[in-house]
């Protein structure tokens, strides 16, 4: 074998050696590379889940202070309504109360009016004002002066009550016609202190005699 034949082979074999280191720490970085993304990736993914934790929770927190807040409010909108509905409630029955007192008021304003007014309508004695006796008897009327009978108990019914003397105080000194079918004319003495009146009385269908003048003799 000659000297340049076994130079180029020391060469080449100089060169694969070079070229096996080459690959060989090539290969080296390769696992290093790779073991230290895999060492920080597994490091920042419960690093991630720890802030995706930690903002869940701050969301999560705010979430309920907000909902909290919202809460806090309704309560108090809610108070507020029920309170002013009770104000209106209490002002309404007050108002109610109010106008019910005012009509019992004027309720007992008209009927105290209507009695005045009846007994000043009633009156009766000399001096007037007159109504109507009533009386009991039905269908067509016709004078009777028939002591006992109900037309004759009438007219001394209007009689006393024109005169203003109790029927068992007053003597009936005469009772007749008055000029017409449905008048009569009476007079009477009181037996208490002697005064004599003369009266008229007119009949009134449904009602009954009604005193219409009285004079003192």
């Amino acid at each position: 074998m000659g000297r340049k034949e076994y130079r180029s082979r020391f060469e080449k074999r100089k060169q694969n050696r070079a070229l096996n280191i080459a690959i060989g720490v090539v290969l080296l970085l390769i696992v290093v590379v790779g073991a230290s993304i895999f060492i920080n990736g597994g490091s920042s993914q419960p690093s991630s889940s720890s802030a995706n934790n930690s903002t869940e929770k701050k969301d999560q927190s705010s979430g309920d202070k907000g909902s909290k807040k919202n809460d806090d409010s309704s309560i108090a909108v809610e108070d507020n309504n029920d309170s002013e509905a009770a104000d209106a409630n209490q002002d309404a029955a007050k108002k109610e109360e109010k106008d019910k007192e005012a009509a019992e008021k004027q309720k007992e304003k008209e009927a105290a009016d209507k009695e005045k007014a009846d007994d000043e309508k009633s009156k009766g004695g000399p001096e007037g004002p007159w109504d109507a006796v009533g009386t009991s008897q039905t269908g067509e009327h016709t004078k009777s002066y028939d002591k006992g009978s109900a037309d004759w108990s009438e007219q001394t019914k209007a009689l006393s009550y024109a005169s203003g003397i109790p029927e068992d105080q007053m003597t009936i000194l005469w009772l007749g016609n008055g000029g017409a079918p449905d008048q009569s004319v009476g007079r009477v003495l009181s037996k208490a202190d002697g005064s004599r009146y003369e009266v008229q009385l007119k009949w009134e269908d449904g009602q009954g005699w009604k005193p219409t003048s009285v004079k003192k003799q």
